[in-house]
């Protein structure tokens, strides 16, 4: 790191000071006044100097500014915030509703529903993560470790796992309740895919409940589901809840 050094004006006026001036109290405070907003002028524009790529110091416009640098926007576009039917816990579900009550429950999470107008806007503990999980993965070779260590960021928690079921084929258990990681699988054949993971392979993802996982068995209820009632669910959708 290189140690940018730093001026001091005063002393730097004293040396070269006309002596007209010397016994001057009040040109001396004059002085002294001036080089003072210029001394934490400069100790600011030092710092940022210095932590111009510092992900964790930044905030804000200078967080937006690195995110872009990396190619991750602060605002994760077709977010889908709404509530729905899915596993007790999980980030906005709820039980089925009723034809008779429909403020109770959520509803069928499909693409006839889906409400692709909503985004979302991260806050910046929330993009500070995101943003190095992106570094981390505009740099990887897809290795186990690196698919690990982005979805340890987004969901931030290290309790997350990953195993190879079959050949082709990652499951992850998580008990992410943020619903930044089931949006990154719904879009991981997009451009904006954050998931290190190398193409021709799929990522199933089970929901962690205590003791409970709904994994594997409840896909397969699901994808049942979605055929009994003909409408074509986002890939990934359910297996990320």
């Amino acid at each position: 790191m290189v140690t940018i050094p730093t001026l001091d004006y005063l002393a730097d006026y004293y040396d070269l000071e006309p002596s007209l001036f010397r016994e001057s109290n009040n040109l001396h405070k004059l002085f002294q006044s001036i080089f003072s907003v210029c001394h934490n002028q400069q100790i600011d524009l030092l710092w940022f100097a210095e932590n111009i790529l510092n992900i964790d110091a930044a905030e804000n416009a200078h967080l937006d500014f690195i995110g872009k640098l990396v190619g991750q926007d602060r605002f994760l576009i077709w977010f889908n915030a709404e509530i729905y039917f899915g596993f007790e816990g999980a980030y906005k579900s709820d039980s089925f509703g009723a034809v008779g009550a429909p403020y109770i429950g959520g509803y069928w999470n499909s693409r006839s529903y889906f409400n692709a107008a909503t985004a979302r806007r991260l806050s910046d503990d929330e993009y500070r993560r995101i943003i190095k999980a992106r570094v981390i993965s505009n740099h990887s070779r897809c290795s186990p470790n690196d698919l690990l260590e982005v979805i340890n960021l987004i969901t931030n928690r290290a309790d997350n796992t990953t195993q190879t079921v079959q050949h082709g084929v990652i499951t992850v258990k998580t008990k992410d309740r943020t619903g930044l990681l089931s949006y990154f699988v719904d879009h991981i054949d997009s451009k904006d895919n954050i998931l290190p993971i190398a193409a021709g392979v799929r990522l199933n993802l089970g929901y962690v409940d205590g003791e409970d996982y709904y994994g594997e068995e409840m896909i397969e209820f699901l994808n049942l589901s979605e055929k009994l009632v003909n409408v074509d669910l986002p890939s990934g959708l359910w297996t990320t809840e």
